[in-house]
């Protein structure tokens, strides 16, 4: 991110993309497991399931680009254009109920308590009335969690940070490395280009031209991305019954080794897929003027939620100063009261209840810091994720909008034009003396005019495919307008119990000082 323009919109640069369920809040650290294999993970058992049939990663001929769409009016009703009966729920969204979904997140509990035992702890705020993460519906959605191991592996100058990947509903935890999250994503790229595809956290920062450090904090930041990358993919219809997901997230070997064993493949999802019958008929006429207008809204919602993100940050970062402020206040206060008996020594009668008030407005303006210190964590682990988690929803579909542009098109008319010359030089052919043609010749061109053809079927027939796949993963993506609302209800929810806090403190602060000594 050297410039201006990276800053304000991270998530856009291609070198962060090389790219929001969050689980339970995980430490950042957890002990590293004992095993015999270089990547932490023990050997794969003699009784685990042969790999897929999925040796060499094989990448799709995709056809040449076509230019960019050119934006069109609104359409009138975009629930009608989408042909959806009603409005759609997690449960109807692709007809049988799916598990999970930007409405649906897994039920977790965020602790806000002080990690010291003399501060207060406040408990979970977050979930009022049960789930304390968004969207939980107690249907036992699956959740991934993730956690930074804290020894780094490799050779001096070229280690590595490894994370362990935990399912609890597969049973499963197995060790990963960031890049193979990569490789994962690069995969899932070449065979679902036109599907609603999470994003990766950047490998690395840079503010003006310079990375940042792997410090704790961004191991932190790396970590949370990661979860809520595996998060998404199995909260996906389609992408969480992939092969190379379910093993990515439960093969207990090494992937760099897996993948040296198994047979890869990553052909495009629509290749030789038979076009359904009456597909065509069935989408409606104005589909693509669907597709320009969720776009253009997709693209200023997604500008919007970056800069979110980044103001909440920057409050959370404001909010730790005005807590740090508290402690220097309570500190100052307390050491007046050492003070106090010098300053007003021609009568010292008084002087115990006047420390006393002072000791007990240092003692609330500290519970004040704490509540606040709090409070951040709260929203660092809460609302700053849920909206991380839209901001990357949102992104996701806006480059999925983007490969369409790029792989999606076709050369129809270049192939219709092809058969039109070759069947008029075989009509010119058939009219020659058979002496006068070259053995062979006729078939040929005959042989080519099927061949293109057949390719201009296929062509349709995956254009059609690709439509009926954008709108499904527009019905989806539907899905996520709960998971806003949910999110700013539990937000509000969030602030009345912690105003409610402040307002106990503060009241009990008044009864206490009403004793302090005042003039007759």
């Amino acid at each position: 991110m050297t410039s201006a323009a990276s800053q304000d919109d991270p998530w856009g640069s291609p070198e962060l993309h090389a790219g929001h369920n969050h689980g339970p809040t995980m430490p950042t650290t957890i002990p590293t497991p004992t095993t015999n294999k270089t990547n932490g993970a023990s050997a794969i058992p003699s009784s685990y399931p042969d790999a897929p049939d999925v040796g060499s990663l094989e990448t799709p001929s995709l056809p040449p680009s076509r230019p960019s769409y050119t934006p069109v009016p609104e359409a009138d009703d975009l629930q009608a254009s989408l042909r959806i009966a009603r409005q759609p729920t997690m449960g109807n969204a692709w007809g049988a109920p799916v598990q999970g979904g930007f409405g649906d997140v897994p039920n977790d509990t965020v602790s806000m308590g002080g990690s010291s035992s003399l501060r207060p702890t406040y408990g979970s705020i977050r979930g009022v009335g049960g789930g304390s993460t968004l969207g939980g519906n107690g249907r036992g959605d699956e959740v991934i969690t993730v956690a930074a191991l804290p020894d780094k592996e490799g050779m001096f100058m070229f280690q590595h940070r490894n994370y362990q990947v935990l399912s609890s509903r597969r049973g499963s935890r197995v060790v990963r490395r960031y890049s193979d999250f990569v490789w994962l994503l690069e995969c899932l790229q070449k065979r679902y280009p036109f599907r609603q595809l999470p994003l990766l956290p950047p490998k690395r920062l840079a503010v003006n031209g310079h990375y940042l450090s792997a410090d704790t904090a961004f191991i932190e930041r790396r970590r949370r991305g990661l979860a809520r990358f595996a998060n998404a993919l199995v909260r996906h219809p389609v992408l969480k019954e992939e092969t190379l997901v379910v093993m990515f997230l439960t093969v207990p070997t090494e992937l760099a080794v897996w993948r040296k064993q198994a047979t890869i493949s990553v052909q495009e999802e629509f290749v030789d897929k038979p076009l359904p019958p009456h597909l065509e008929d069935s989408l409606p006429a104005d589909l693509e003027t669907t597709f320009e207008t969720v776009r253009s809204g997709i693209r200023r919602s997604a500008d919007t939620y970056i800069g979110l993100c980044n103001l909440l940050e920057r409050i959370e970062k404001r909010h730790e100063g005005v807590a740090a402020d508290y402690r220097r206040f309570s500190q100052a206060l307390e050491s007046l009261t050492d003070a106090s008996e010098a300053t007003y020594k021609l009568d010292t009668s008084e002087i115990p209840q006047l420390n006393d008030g002072l000791v007990s407005v240092a003692r609330h303006m500290n519970t004040a810091q704490n509540i606040m210190e709090d409070e951040i964590k709260a929203w660092d682990a809460g609302v700053l994720e849920d909206l991380k988690r839209h901001r990357d929803a949102l992104v996701s579909m806006r480059e999925l909008f983007e490969r369409k542009d790029k792989y999606a098109g076709d050369n129809i008319p270049y192939l219709e034009k092809r058969i039109r010359t070759t069947e008029e030089k075989l009509k010119s052919a058939r009219l020659k003396p058979a002496e006068a043609v070259k053995p062979g010749e006729i078939e040929k061109m005959e042989q080519s005019i099927v061949a293109d053809r057949e390719s201009i079927v296929r062509q349709r027939a995956r254009g059609v495919l690709i439509k009926e796949c954008v709108r499904d993963e527009l019905v989806f993506f539907q899905g996520s307008q709960y998971h806003v609302s949910r999110l700013h209800q539990d937000w509000a929810q969030e602030r009345i119990k912690y105003a409610e806090l402040y307002a106990d403190n503060w009241k009990t602060l008044g009864n206490a000082v009403d004793a302090m000594p005042l003039a007759e």
